[in-house]
């Protein structure tokens, strides 16, 4: 299996960027939708790993209690 990755950046202003790589098309798209849930986008642009091709992608993501 391919490894998949979530990178966050976080610049001196608060703002946060989010880069997922490993993640192709459609599984890449619907983990970019559970991410904007975390607050507001303000822009978004897919890179060419995006558009290389499809593969089945499950992506669970679960609430905890701390």
């Amino acid at each position: 299996m391919q490894r998949m990755e979530l990178h966050f950046i976080i610049d001196r202003h608060g703002n946060i960027q989010s880069i997922v790589k490993g993640v192709k098309g459609d599984g890449c798209k619907a983990l970019v939708e559970q991410i904007k849930k975390l607050g507001h986008a303000v822009s978004e642009s897919p890179t060419g790993e995006f558009f290389e091709g499809k593969e089945k992608t499950i992506i669970h993501i679960a609430e905890g209690k701390r």
